[in-house]
């Protein structure tokens, strides 16, 4: 739902609606969207809406991007606040306050959303974050749940000999914590999602897909180069059951989703 994050910030139960009637039926939270999980859950099942996952996001954190969605804050200072937020030392409760919420949504997935560049700038502190993870993905089955990672391109920058994203499979819990793959980050990164996708079959629970264009900036989901029929195929075959459409920078988020979803329909 971060495509139209805009449009839930100006009408958030009329743009729940609007999805609705386009056809969606399965949405991703960012945390609780900084509301009550039990009511915006009454506010999805009103709607005929499900969310079987969420990108973990402390109300804190919500309100940062709320308030960047609003042009409130630059973009730098919401990467900051973000880093502030997310520190190793939170990591446990930040994922306690994620199951919580899981719970109340009635989701299944709880996702950690992304890693920086400068969170993963040696070893020894890659090694933390995984080793954070794994006990994420211990706390989550614990709870009944699923802990993620999802990805983004500079998961395919090597440190040292190996990729970031090769080192976060290896060194992860495969039984405790699954991955969801962004089609579009990991072309841009010239990784292969059909590689990963055969290799790893049963590890991811998710995709957003997404599409790219010419010049490799975002695109609607088929009005770009990405070879989406296939990624879809190739992403079932791995056991993927959830797939959300996701347009990172549209300028008409609702006309981009609408597209999408049509687009998707098309394909069966």
């Amino acid at each position: 739902m971060f495509t139209v994050l805009a449009l839930l910030e100006k009408d958030f139960a009329g743009t729940l609606r609007q999805l609705a009637a386009l056809g969606y039926r399965e949405v991703e939270t960012i945390g609780s969207f900084g509301r009550p999980p039990a009511e915006l859950r009454a506010l999805f099942e009103g709607c005929g809406l499900i969310s079987p996952s969420q990108h973990i996001a402390p109300d804190d954190v919500y309100a940062s991007f709320a308030a960047w969605t609003r042009r409130e804050i630059t973009t730098d200072q919401n990467r900051a606040n973000y880093l502030a937020a997310f520190t190793q030392e939170r990591t446990l409760s930040i994922v306690e306050d994620a199951i919580v919420k899981a719970h109340a949504l009635g989701q299944r997935y709880v996702v950690w959303p992304i890693l920086f560049k400068e969170q993963m700038a040696s070893r020894p502190m890659l090694d933390g974050w995984l080793k954070l993870f794994n006990t994420a993905g211990d706390m989550c089955a614990k709870a009944g749940l699923v802990f993620a990672y999802h990805n983004h391109a500079r998961e395919f920058a090597k440190l040292g000999n190996d990729l970031i994203y090769d080192l976060i499979l290896a060194n992860t819990n495969p039984r405790t914590v699954q991955l969801e793959l962004d089609f579009y980050w990991i072309t841009q990164a010239h990784g292969d999602p059909f590689a990963y996708l055969e290799r790893n079959k049963g590890r991811y629970f998710g995709c957003h897909v997404k599409d790219m264009s010419a010049t490799g900036d975002f695109a609607t989901v088929g009005q770009g180069t990405l070879p989406l029929p296939r990624l879809l195929s190739a992403a079932r075959a791995a056991g993927v059951k959830h797939f959300y459409v996701e347009y990172d920078r549209s300028d008409d988020p609702m006309g981009a989703i609408t597209d999408s979803i049509a687009y998707l329909k098309r394909q069966g």
